[in-house]
């Protein structure tokens, strides 16, 4: 689409939409069909935001609110979801309030990072590292790289580990060969994985990652169905051999802090959320966006986590999908037999956790090239994927093949210790203190209560969750 953006004071005009103009009194975009409002939650527009708004080709695809939502929740609930059940258990029947507290929490902490948005340079990028920078200077821009860096990198590579265990499951034991060339399952899953990892990670655009997310959420959803269905088709657990799946507890004192950084852990992922506000064609409704979501993961969770908890009781597994396996109410049920073959729903469970984890790898992907192209040029006033972001994706996910190949069986020790911490920390404790710093003047002393408490719980977190998993890493290497 040619412009041509003619100087009249500070009114440019476009091409083929000769009525559009600037409201110098409003700040405002004027057209004939459309006014492009600035509102206090969205980012000044700018002449390539206002190009995109008008361009429906390649270059300027911008997500609805229903693709934001379906972005969100796909970012948010990956295989964390299968231990919701475990969560329960460890902290008892309370977890259900725990889980509604943490997610009120979490999704206020989300609006932090979009209201402290109002107090950028509109010359730079409205991006995390970027808000560090205007809160907390230099540090602060470290504090948000590093930690989102460390998180969404340690989660694409326990996303990689987990489609390739779940494949490999499916395979046949041992080599296979082609011809003269033998690779070991584990080798082909890992090689064969490569060729619909690509196309995916080099979506240019968060809308058109919306197929894939939505693949992500029905794999979630079908999964919570099939634990339901599980109980539903055994409600007396005759099919569940362990007596304790019948040993329900109202509260666990004693394990209730790790059920809480599970909880915690599920619910984190703010990194990614300025690169999709971004992305939107609408901005001014990202908050409602972030409600809708925030609420519909609140279910979603809360289903999977009472329903397993309720059919398999102090039974229940870190993931569920081993009771599923092992002994359920629907073990071993033949969903379809051509001849020979049989596909068993314990073999669908398996496919839907490789598709659940596959989805969420191209958004991490992204998140984390994003940061890294920001942090290059942070002075640019917008963000529009290009080679770079390409290029750099690229190598994100090789490194992440390199360290989840090096790490295959040790990973998750150390991501449980590097991932909560970073989680709670840029999901948490960050918005609100760069939320802090930068409206303290003018905050209510209720509000900068509310403020610093969060700042408070996401220390306790950050010192909790640290404290239990060095304690558990520490007895995995005596034994």
């Amino acid at each position: 689409m040619t412009t041509i953006l003619e100087e009249n004071g500070k009114k440019p005009l476009l091409e083929g939409h000769e009525g559009t103009s600037y409201d110098e009194e409003h700040g405002d975009w004027i057209g004939g069909k459309e006014k492009i409002s600035r509102t206090s939650c969205s980012p000044s527009t700018t002449k390539l935001e206002l190009l995109e708004s008008f361009d429906d080709g390649p270059v300027g695809v911008l997500q609805s609110d229903a693709q934001t939502i379906l972005n969100i929740v796909n970012l948010y609930v990956g295989v964390g979801l299968l231990s919701l059940g475990y969560a329960f258990r460890l902290g008892g029947w309370i977890s259900l309030v725990v889980l509604a507290v943490v997610s009120f929490i979490f999704a206020y902490s989300a609006k932090l990072i979009c209201w402290s948005f109002d107090k950028m340079p509109r010359t730079v990028v409205q991006s995390y590292p970027n808000l560090g920078t205007t809160a907390m200077g230099t540090l602060g821009h470290w504090m948000v790289m590093v930690m989102a860096l460390a998180e969404f990198f340690g989660a694409s590579c326990m996303c990689l580990i987990i489609v390739w265990q779940s494949i490999e499951m499916l395979l046949p034991s041992g080599f296979l060969c082609l011809g003269s060339m033998c690779l070991s399952s584990r080798d082909a899953v890992i090689i064969g994985s490569t060729v619909i990892m690509l196309p995916a990670i080099w979506i240019r655009t968060f809308s058109r990652l919306t197929s894939i997310s939505v693949s992500g959420v029905l794999s979630s959803l079908l999964l919570t169905t099939v634990v339901v269905i599980s109980y539903a088709v055994d409600p007396n657990r005759e099919a569940v051999h362990d007596t304790s799946s019948a040993i329900h507890e109202n509260v666990n004192w004693t394990h209730l802090p790790i059920a809480a950084g599970i909880l915690v852990v599920s619910l984190s992922g703010h990194a990614g959320l300025p690169s999709m506000r971004r992305s939107m064609k609408n901005p001014q409704n990202f908050e409602h966006c972030l409600n809708v979501a925030f609420f519909s993961m609140f279910l979603l969770y809360a289903t999977m986590g009472s329903i397993s908890y309720f059919y398999f009781g102090g039974a229940t597994q870190v993931l569920v999908t081993a009771n599923l396996n092992e002994a359920s109410g629907v073990t071993g049920f033949v969903l379809l037999r051509l001849g020979k073959l049989r596909i068993t729903i314990n073999e669908v469970v398996t496919v839907l956790v490789a598709m659940s984890a596959y989805s969420t790898i191209p958004a991490l992907t992204y998140v984390i090239a994003e940061l890294i192209v920001d942090m290059i040029s942070r002075s640019a006033t917008s963000h529009h994927p290009g080679i770079a972001d390409l290029i750099t994706r690229t190598v994100v996910l090789a490194l992440a093949y390199m360290v989840a190949i090096l790490a295959y069986n040790v990973l998750g020790s150390v991501e449980s210790i590097v991932g909560g911490v970073c989680s709670v920390s840029v999901s948490l404790l960050l918005p609100s203190l760069f939320y802090y710093k930068l409206h303290k003047e003018e905050m209510s002393a209720t509000k900068k209560a509310a403020v610093v408490g969060m700042c408070v719980f996401g220390v306790v977190c950050l010192v909790g969750i640290a404290s239990i998993n060095i304690l558990e890493l520490t007895n995995i290497i005596k034994v």
